[in-house]
């Protein structure tokens, strides 16, 4: 195959939500059976914890990963994923990749990209504009062969049919455009003992009834009792405040700043928690304090012990 010169224009697009940003260089052209480097800038701020970077590529398109800033690359069904259970800790980064072209890609190829992130334990998205690029080269069209007349011969000359061959053109498969849903580990619950209720029973009064006299004992009057008023919090409900999850351990001494923290061992990950509160303004009043110093957390909610989100 022909190998064309590839024209390196750069092409930036950014997407913006927020505080956070991706910005990529790739090339508005390439041939077909060549590759290309392209890196891919994100700004995430002070996003932690879960994050994920999606690109989706059409047909006669492979991305493989050069470097993925210590998160987890795969390439299937046209779509490249790196998912990071604790992104990196820089507010930007950057991550590169290698985008190769087939021999049989189509002319002009879309590239799409995503950067999934947690806040507030809710999943939120940033939304790259699309890049286009288009693909030189490809399979030439046969010729057709004009037919030979004899001049010697009397007879006419019967019309050759000189219709060329339908040139075979390879369908381009379409691309899937219903985004595969984000895989998100569950957070399993810390049992926790809860803090029996002490409570003192009332001793009975024995009314000794006055042997002469003869008037019925009075009924004592029922002492009227004022419901408490209504907690915000349900009974047996506890609210801690989770700051970070790790596949290996991390040291307490890393969240001096959190106060007292502590760090489980739950399917393989290392959940750090902080905090035991009975109302839940109480835990977003103390996950605020939190991240004005630099410490990135949620809201996790437990009842009778048993952590239920």
């Amino acid at each position: 195959m022909k190998k064309l010169l590839t024209i390196f224009a750069l092409t930036s697009f950014t997407a913006i939500f927020s505080q956070i940003t991706i910005n990529g260089n790739f090339p508005t052209s390439m041939s077909a059976g060549s590759s290309i480097d392209a890196d891919v800038k994100i700004v995430k701020g002070t996003v932690g914890n879960f994050a994920k970077y999606q690109m989706d590529v059409p047909a006669g398109i492979i991305v493989t990963s050069i470097d993925a800033k210590n998160g987890n690359f795969t390439f299937e069904n046209q779509r490249a994923k790196i998912v990071w259970v604790s992104v990196p800790s820089d507010p930007e980064f950057t991550i590169k990749l290698k985008v190769q072209a087939a021999s049989d890609a189509p002319s002009s190829v879309t590239f799409s990209q995503k950067f999934y992130y947690l806040e507030n334990n809710e999943k939120k998205e940033v939304e790259a504009t699309p890049v286009v690029i288009s693909i030189g080269g490809g399979s030439a069209v046969a010729a057709v062969t004009p037919t030979e007349t004899k001049p010697a011969e009397t007879k006419p000359v019967e019309p050759v049919a000189t219709t060329p061959a339908p040139t075979e053109t390879k369908p381009v498969e379409p691309v899937a455009t219903t985004p595969t849903p984000t895989e998100t580990k569950p957070v399993e619950p810390v049992a926790t003992t809860p803090t029996p209720t002490e409570t003192k029973p009332v001793e009975p009064v024995a009314a000794t009834p006055k042997p002469t006299e003869t008037k019925p004992v009075e009924a004592a009057p029922v002492k009227k009792t004022t419901a408490p008023a209504a907690s915000t919090s349900e009974a047996g409900m506890t609210f801690k405040v989770q700051i970070g999850a790790y596949s290996t351990e991390p040291s307490k001494s890393r969240f001096a700043g959190a106060g007292k923290v502590n760090v489980d061992l739950i399917n393989g990950m290392y959940k750090v928690t902080t905090g035991n509160f009975k109302t839940k303004e109480e835990a977003i009043k103390y996950r605020d304090e939190l991240q004005s110093k630099g410490y990135s957390g949620f809201i996790a909610k437990y009842k009778d012990g048993v952590r239920i989100n």
